[in-house]
């Protein structure tokens, strides 16, 4: 019977991964080493060693439970019973919120993905596009009439990840705006577009 792993080695475990997620941020993957980390984690090589192979282990296990927690905390907003403008918010402020608190793990997401195996990258790009047809079938529930057009739909879809993705080069939650402030004027922003939001919206009033 296998053992269980203990709640100290999972906690451990993960402090690495948060630890790596930080140097691989500032430093990149290639010019982190082993010994980068272990002095991160205030440990030894052969500590890490214990719960990795590698910083490559490190990189696949860090991208993949990034992402497996926004596949996670997404579908229950996709599937719950809102308006659909209701549920675009509420998608953009989950991602935002997620981006603000896990700055250094998306950093390392938009940045290092190349860095892994062909078969690894592949893994975690199926589940990014995932997270890409949720956002799509948010977008298409808005905007019906758009359906049937897969190249459109795409694009405004890739248009709106490349409004949130790259917060994370300007954006500081603990600033004066925070980020359900900063989800409400994406969405207003994207929808009704620049000349028609107000320099600091209150609220996002989004209809079907």
């Amino acid at each position: 019977m296998a053992r269980t792993r203990s709640a100290e080695y999972d906690n451990i475990h993960d402090t690495i991964i948060d630890r790596a997620a930080s140097v691989f941020a500032r430093r990149g993957f290639a010019g982190t080493s082993i010994g980068d980390i272990a002095e991160a984690c205030d440990c030894s090589k052969s500590r890490l060693y214990h719960y990795f192979d590698g910083k490559e282990a490190i990189l696949r296990d860090l991208l993949e439970t990034h992402v497996d927690s926004l596949l996670d905390r997404l579908r229950p907003v996709v599937y719950r019973e809102l308006d659909p403008g209701q549920r675009f918010l509420q998608t953009v402020k989950l991602f935002l919120e997620v981006y603000s608190v896990s700055r250094d793990r998306h950093v390392v997401l938009l940045t290092c993905l190349d860095s892994l195996p062909e078969d690894q990258r592949q893994t975690i790009i199926a589940k990014q596009r995932q997270l890409i047809g949720y956002v799509r079938d948010a977008l298409l529930q808005l905007r019906p009439d758009i359906a049937e057009d897969r190249v459109i739909s795409l694009v405004d879809t890739m248009l709106f990840f490349g409004m949130i993705n790259w917060t994370y080069t300007w954006y500081r939650a603990e600033g004066p705006v925070g980020h359900q402030e900063l989800a409400e004027r994406t969405v207003d922003l994207f929808l009704k577009g620049y000349a028609g939001i107000s320099p600091r919206a209150g609220g996002a009033q989004v209809t079907k």
